[in-house]
């Protein structure tokens, strides 16, 4: 009984959904555009029923770009379509296409909010089980170069927010991979990937007791190089007095 009764369900959802496909790819350019915002909005409410149905969207934003493609709501496509790809989780692609309408755009007022969902978007790739440093790389570049304008608004706050943890981020990739090439004895290598941190976050790795640390005792190591390991040493003292790598260093 219970069986047949969910049976019916599912039959009158793909039903319903159908008949509504068909009513609103009827519709006018603003009733296809809020169709789309709706659809990208929805949430799932059961396990198997309910949430966006990429099928309908696909169709909606062919249909909105196809029949009215001089129509305001049209301009937000790749936006639209930026959207859809974050949806399902396909970060490279949503920066593809809000990169896209920005390009496209240029004086669209949604434009600071692709900019943010482009942020957003490196954010989630940042925390990917792969560890890749490039996203973390491309929101550092992306912050310095915000305009005044953006600074000003609504989506700064966040934004810095995911800046300064890519920042931390580069900063434990590089003292992770250089502890990595430490144990293999390979010191120059360790040293560059530090060295190279500082490119993007120079005054994370300045102030980094660690990473300090590291790069003299990677230098020890070396032959070739031009400084004076003691005065470098006697430096990092001064500088942190509380480290937990003074015993360490007096080492060195």
């Amino acid at each position: 009984m219970f069986l047949r009764a969910f049976l019916l369900i599912i039959l009158a959802f793909f039903i319903t959904s159908c008949a509504s496909k068909v009513t609103i790819l009827k519709g006018s350019d603003k009733e296809i555009y809020d169709s789309i915002v709706n659809e990208v909005n929805k949430k799932r409410k059961w396990l198997v029923l309910g949430g966006t149905d990429y099928g309908i969207l696909e169709d909606l934003i062919t249909t909105l770009q196809i029949r009215y493609p001089y129509s305001v709501y049209t301009r937000e496509i790749y936006l639209l379509s930026g959207e859809v790809s974050y949806k399902r989780k396909r970060w490279g692609f949503a920066i593809s296409r809000y990169e896209e309408f920005i390009k496209n755009q240029t004086n669209h007022p949604r434009i600071d909010y692709a900019t943010y969902k482009i942020f957003k978007s490196n954010e989630k790739l940042m925390r990917s089980k792969d560890n890749d440093i490039q996203p973390a790389l491309n929101i550092i570049g992306m912050y310095k170069n915000l305009s005044e304008n953006f600074k000003q608004g609504e989506y700064f706050k966040e934004t810095t927010r995911i800046y300064n943890a890519a920042r931390k981020f580069v900063l434990k990739r590089a003292i992770y991979i250089s502890r990595f090439y430490m144990k293999k004895k390979e010191y120059k290598s360790a040293y560059s990937r530090i060295d190279n941190a500082k490119l993007s976050i120079p005054n994370m790795i300045a102030n980094s007791y660690e990473a300090q640390y590291l790069m003299i005792y990677f230098l020890s190591k070396m032959e070739d190089h031009d400084y004076v390991i003691e005065d470098l040493v006697n430096e990092y003292k001064i500088k942190f007095p509380k480290s937990p790598f003074i015993k360490e260093i007096n080492k060195i």
